[in-house]
């Protein structure tokens, strides 16, 4: 992230949580289908898998995400 100030650098933080907040749920309907085997054999196994692996990465980014601009704005001085 660029240099910012404490209060842009608080914004940014605060569009990053609100991203994660709106995105964290998006592959639930999808897992929803699976274990609901929405798709059966082994086209549907690997979709499956595939599907749970891609929202363990997405909120695992997410997560990533929140956390290192709650680190920046931390590290930020206030300034006068």
């Amino acid at each position: 992230m660029a240099d910012l100030n404490r209060p842009a650098m608080r914004a940014v933080a605060e569009r990053i949580q609100r991203l994660s907040d709106e995105h964290w749920w998006a592959l639930d309907p999808s897992c929803r289908l699976m274990e609901n085997h929405a798709w059966v054999g082994p086209t549907g196994g690997r979709f499956d898998a595939q599907v749970q692996a891609d929202r363990r990465e997405l909120r695992a980014m997410l997560t990533q995400a929140v956390h290192s601009a709650n680190h920046k704005l931390a590290s930020l001085q206030d300034t006068p």
